[in-house]
């Protein structure tokens, strides 16, 4: 239920004797006009729109407390590993791959090799 902050202009001194004295009583200002406003709503607001109201609040309530279903899957994924750049994962694959010296005369890549020599993308 969202809520809104009403604001209200009061004397100051006035203000400060009413808290002076209700402190007295442990009442509070901000507490007795809520009750206020609550009591003037039941009184104004047809019987009707208030239900309809009510069932609202306790609607957004209920959903409020519900874990979404997506909050739900995502606790239940495992971890991911997080993204790599592209320079990163090439930096991994030439520290994994075994370094291979290749025959001094040898004048070129095999023809395997140079059938794969095309440009290759991954994600």
């Amino acid at each position: 239920m969202s809520n809104t902050e009403l604001k209200v202009l009061f004397p100051t001194e006035k203000l400060d004797a009413l808290r002076f004295f209700m402190g007295k009583k442990d009442l509070t200002v901000e507490q007795e006009l809520k009750d206020t406003l609550d009591k003037t709503y039941e009184r104004v607001v047809p019987a009707h729109v208030r239900e309809y109201v009510e069932s609202r609040i306790e609607q957004e309530q209920t959903q409020e407390q519900a874990p979404e279903p997506e909050a739900q899957a995502q606790q239940q994924e495992p971890q991911r590993q997080p993204r790599q750049t592209r320079r990163q994962r090439e930096q991994a694959a030439a520290s994994a791959a075994p370094v291979q010296d290749s025959p001094a005369g040898d004048a070129g890549p095999t023809e395997e090799e140079g059938q794969n020599q095309g440009m290759t993308m991954s994600m």
